[in-house]
């Protein structure tokens, strides 16, 4: 890591870490254009009723050129669904690459455990010289894909806390002031399904319009994906982020996990989030 001090106007000292990479002892040379992007896991409750908010919702608010002069524009990833065969909406992953919760979850297997399964049957060594040349049966079966897809999309959001304690009021005030909530957008609805009730016509509030922004150069990994150029990511949802330090011991946020506390991952932001990381440097914590 390399750390550099950034003196906010009250006097306060924070120290900025941002990774660097190095590869050591590969087993096969890298190609010359090797482009990486280390990644920290995120949180997968809720999901499901992200999959549900209506796709003409997502896209309505896109803005691309910035039409309406807000420095805001948004942008739709458009990604390839394995199953259908078709180009569909990116949602999932952190710069929305992944159109459905079935093929991020078989996509998961694959490249990080090297499981084949009937989304993704071929081995993750195909075309190195580890491959075993082996036609092998799929390693997850279909039901299972599907079973662990069903309960990553069930998995609940945790409870709302302090709903009305004068603090996070006040919070909610100068989140909205800062207009953290033009991309960290508070509530959504998600669509009728008579076939699945307990997904179906909510109102949720994820803080997030699943939606790819540009965060300008310091949080770019120079790595496109689809649509998404390197400075863009899509706006995580914000919700249950109060617990990271409960349930995994730590607390860090960003794509690569840089950011040690929120504060830090707000002074990371620039590009279409600079003038509410702008906002943000000039409160007090009085």
């Amino acid at each position: 890591w390399s750390e550099e001090p950034v003196t906010l106007p009250d006097g306060e000292v924070v120290l900025l870490r941002s990774p660097q990479s190095t590869f050591g002892s590969p087993y096969t040379p890298f190609p010359g254009d090797l482009l990486s992007s280390p990644r920290v896991a995120p949180p997968v409750f809720g999901l499901g009723l992200l999959e549900a908010v209506p796709e003409e919702d997502i896209r309505a608010r896109a803005d691309e050129a910035d039409s309406d002069n807000d420095g805001i524009s948004g942008k739709a990833n458009t990604v390839w669904d394995v199953v259908a065969a078709h180009e569909a909406l990116g949602r999932f992953g952190w710069k929305a690459e992944q159109p459905t919760l079935l093929q991020q979850s078989a996509g998961a297997y694959n490249e990080d455990m090297g499981v084949t399964s009937p989304v993704f049957p071929s081995e993750s060594t195909l075309g190195q010289p580890q491959y075993d040349g082996l036609q092998d049966d799929f390693e997850l079966t279909d039901s299972i894909l599907h079973a662990v897809a069903f309960y990553v999309r069930t998995l609940a959001v945790p409870a709302r806390r302090g709903m009305g304690n004068e603090q996070v009021v006040r919070g909610e005030e100068l989140f909205v002031a800062a207009k953290c909530d033009r991309c960290h957008v508070p509530e959504q609805r998600t669509a009728v399904d008579v076939a699945f009730p307990p997904l179906s016509n909510l109102r949720i509030f994820p803080y997030t319009d699943l939606l790819l922004h540009d965060m300008g150069p310091a949080l770019s990994d120079h790595r496109p994906t689809y649509r998404a150029e390197g400075v863009e990511w899509r706006t995580p949802p914000l919700w249950g982020i109060g617990l990271t330090q409960v349930v995994n011991g730590h607390q860090n946020f960003l794509h690569d996990g840089r950011a040690r506390s929120m504060l830090e991952a707000v002074l990371w932001h620039g590009g279409e989030a600079q003038q509410s990381s702008d906002a943000v440097r000039m409160m007090t914590t009085g």
